[in-house]
């Protein structure tokens, strides 16, 4: 990490090397279970209730889970949730698995840009040659970012290696507001151009179902200046990931998400996640307007056994019932 890494005291260095025994220690845990996943609640049960003794953020140890690497080398993603979300953690679990082993992406919707808002902010910081042609131009963008959790994949590009990964990973200390702990942050820019599948996992407790709420996505970049405004409006030392999703509107992103946390894994195909949805019964939610019903190529075809029942969410609700 070199001074990409923030230590100006020998507690900063303490704390640090507890957050990464963290990770041995909840290592050691997860194999004792044979456990699949794991989540972990810092706020505010660990490192934010200064009521209590608050202790290092956890960061690094929840990148690590969900990276393909740690400081033994390869490993397999273990799909880990902050703040404790077990449906973030079932999305999260299946889409890695659905996509041979891709590292997952945790993310806050922390705000959805909307194009005029950019170009707002452009405007503000007396930007004038921009790139009108750019998806997040014309249509808008998601700035997702979160404490812990971003697999540390996720600074470059699918094909990087591991050095070149660790390259764009810097570790600010924490911000002392949401964490008094101390400890070390995540932090890095996701480069434009990863595709794939955004999503998220929602239970119902009137029908008795989950639902996948998903879209294809793909990341972006904006010119440097106006993407550190953009990230200084939120937390700037938490990992930045600028998603467009590819169907739905950002009012729609705006206004069907079922949590404040999303999720995206890279290289998954279409298909392959709407037969697990068939298996399993998880309800499929695309209420993207400009989305057609079905995509030859890129969809699985509707299975007979629907349409002779009302269609997919009428038969699972039948289903559900027997």
């Amino acid at each position: 990490m070199g001074n990409r890494l923030d230590l100006n005291s020998d507690e900063d260095s303490e704390r640090f090397d507890r957050s990464l025994a963290m990770y041995l220690i909840v290592h050691d845990l997860l194999t004792d279970l044979n456990a699949v996943g794991g989540g972990f609640m810092s706020q505010l049960e660990w490192g934010s209730d200064p009521r209590g003794i608050p202790l290092p953020v956890a960061d690094v140890m929840e990148s690590f889970f969900n990276s393909t690497f740690d400081h033994t080398g390869p490993k397999p993603p273990v799909p880990f949730a902050t703040e404790a979300d077990v449906q973030g953690l079932l999305t999260m679990l299946f889409m890695t698995h659905l996509s041979g082993g891709n590292p997952p992406l945790f993310m806050d919707f922390r705000k959805v840009w909307e194009a005029w808002e950019i170009k707002d902010l452009a405007e503000k910081l007396g930007l004038k040659k921009l790139d009108t042609s750019t998806d997040w131009y014309t249509k808008g963008l998601v700035d997702g970012d979160n404490s812990g959790s971003a697999a540390f994949d996720w600074a470059a590009e699918p094909t990087a290696t591991v050095k070149q990964v660790m390259e764009r990973v810097a570790m600010p200390l924490a911000d002392q507001f949401y964490f008094p702990g101390g400890g070390n942050s995540v932090t890095f820019m996701t480069p434009g151009g990863i595709k794939g599948i955004a999503a998220r996992m929602a239970y119902s407790g009137v029908n008795g179902l989950f639902g996948l709420i998903w879209d294809e996505a793909e990341t972006t970049t904006v010119p440097e200046e106006l993407g550190k405004a953009m990230c200084n409006l939120t937390t700037p030392t938490w990992p930045h990931t600028f998603v467009v999703p590819k169907y739905a509107s950002m009012l729609e992103y705006k206004q069907y998400p079922p949590a404040n946390h999303f999720h995206m894994t890279w290289n998954l195909p279409v298909a392959r996640l709407q037969y697990w949805m068939d298996l399993m019964g998880v309800l499929s939610i695309t209420p993207w307007a400009a989305r057609p019903k079905f995509i030859e190529g890129v969809d699985r075809p509707q299975p007979l056994v629907h349409l002779l029942n009302g269609g997919e969410e009428t038969y699972r609700l039948l289903t559900c019932r027997r």
